[in-house]
């Protein structure tokens, strides 16, 4: 064998020559995505239809900061203190039929503050609670859960209550809703220590911007948990102050706070701080923010010359409409006796109600447009005089 051939057979197999290379390996096939388990929910919406014929008990689930008391009245196990920690129950309230009320309606006992004595409330005609049953946060969120199952849309509906309400009053309010709205889904309340006294509205303010660090742990935490599809947020006046101050307290990174809608009804918050810090982080964080303000509302008066700042509830002149949210003017529909309270109203409801469960917009909502410094807003067309 010579130097010759011995270069040459070199040369080759430098040039591919020789034996083939080993084909490469097939890759592996990609493994099968594992899908979560559908969420159990009920194959129809959830129905109010017993309503119609007689009284029925719903139950809302309650997150509270107050502190609770020894009572043998169910509607007066949480008083006005602050507790300065969460605590859950399940509340059973009594929902009287449409037969002797209106939709709108919150008939409630008439010797509540009268007599305690003499307190005969009746299931045929009034609201009230009928039953409180305290439970740890881990059973809160299984029995939550378990109502959402019960439920088509798997909906919740966050509901704060405001100034001036004691924690029977936000409780029956949040079941008036609830049934009016015919909302599908489960009703948490949180229930702030509100003094439910007039006089006491300094104190109340306080006590609703303390609240916020919980409610957003309610949100963030113990919400979430129970795994709804939506969650809805509504503040009524001075609950307005819970959510901005729970808010304001938000990361733009906080992932797990995501919320369909956030509802402000006749808000008692500074219309200056919602601009620069809450809106901002609400846009982070829901899907749609709406605010329903009125020019008759003789409460946000008061409030604006008390705190000597504009209400973002007032409407009129002081209306505020903004980029990233829905004004709704509600000046044409009737409230309580003060202007404040729409939730007696059934054209509010009806809005409201198309709202969470379909999310149309204003104008799909049959309401008028109008404008403000080159902004569009919305008007209700008006209740019937």
């Amino acid at each position: 064998m010579t130097r010759r051939f011995l270069v040459g057979c070199a040369l080759l197999t430098a040039c591919g020559g020789g034996r083939p290379p080993a084909p490469a390996p097939a890759p592996a096939p990609a493994p099968t995505p594992v899908l979560p388990a559908p969420l159990p929910r009920a194959a129809a919406s959830r129905t109010y239809a017993a309503l119609d014929t007689g009284p029925a008990r719903l139950t809302i689930f309650l997150a509270t900061t107050r502190r609770s008391v020894t009572s043998d009245r169910p509607g007066e196990r949480y008083g006005p203190e602050d507790g300065d920690s969460l605590q859950f129950a399940a509340v059973g309230v009594n929902v009287p039929s449409y037969r002797v009320r209106g939709t709108g309606d919150l008939p409630r006992p008439s010797s509540l503050r009268d007599n305690a004595l003499a307190y005969r409330p009746d299931p045929q005609r009034d609201f009230f609670v009928t039953s409180t049953i305290p439970v740890d946060s881990n059973r809160f969120v299984q029995r939550l859960s378990a109502d959402l199952a019960l439920s088509r849309s798997r909906d919740l509906l966050v509901f704060v209550h405001g100034y001036n309400v004691s924690f029977e009053d936000a409780a029956v309010r949040a079941a008036q809703v609830a049934a009016d709205l015919n909302f599908d889904g489960s009703v948490v309340l949180f229930s702030w220590p509100s003094a439910a006294s007039v006089t006491a509205y300094v104190r109340d303010q306080q006590s609703a911007r303390n609240a916020g660090f919980q409610l957003l742990r309610l949100l963030r935490n113990h919400v979430t948990a129970a795994q709804p599809d939506r969650v809805n947020l509504l503040g009524h006046s001075m609950g307005s102050e819970v959510v901005g101050k729970a808010f304001t307290l938000t990361a733009p990174a906080d992932s797990l706070l995501r919320l369909a809608h956030v509802v402000f009804a006749a808000p008692d918050v500074d219309a200056r701080v919602f601009r620069r810090e809450i809106l901002p982080r609400l846009a982070v964080h829901a899907g749609h923010v709406t605010l329903y303000a009125s020019s008759d509302d003789d409460a946000l008066r008061a409030s604006r010359v008390v705190n000597g700042a504009g209400r973002l509830g007032l409407g009129g002149d002081s209306l505020v409409v903004l980029d990233g949210m829905d004004t709704i003017d509600a000046t044409r529909v009737t409230a309580d006796v003060l202007g404040h309270t729409l939730f007696g109203n059934q054209s509010f409801l009806a809005d409201l109600a198309v709202l969470l469960a379909e999310g149309k917009t204003p104008a799909e909502r049959r309401l008028l447009p109008a404008t403000k410094d080159g902004r569009t807003f919305y008007r209700f067309r008006g209740d019937r005089r």
